[in-house]
């Protein structure tokens, strides 16, 4: 994952394009509403779990 940190703000966004519109022609409708959820769900723990990194030196 070193290589992302090596990518500035439009190079992340056009990989996440990217990403996007290949997984739309690889699932159905209902796959990508249940991936939806779960990559909101993984970007809000990795949101909290920075906040907490970030302010105590304990972790999970």
């Amino acid at each position: 994952m070193s290589c992302l940190r090596e990518l500035n703000g439009c190079e992340l966004v056009t990989l996440a394009n990217i990403i996007a519109i290949w997984l739309s022609q690889s699932f159905t409708s209902d796959e990508l509403v249940s991936l939806s959820g779960f990559f909101t769900i993984i970007g809000d723990s990795l949101a909290t779990l920075s906040i907490d990194s970030n302010n105590s030196s304990n972790k999970c």
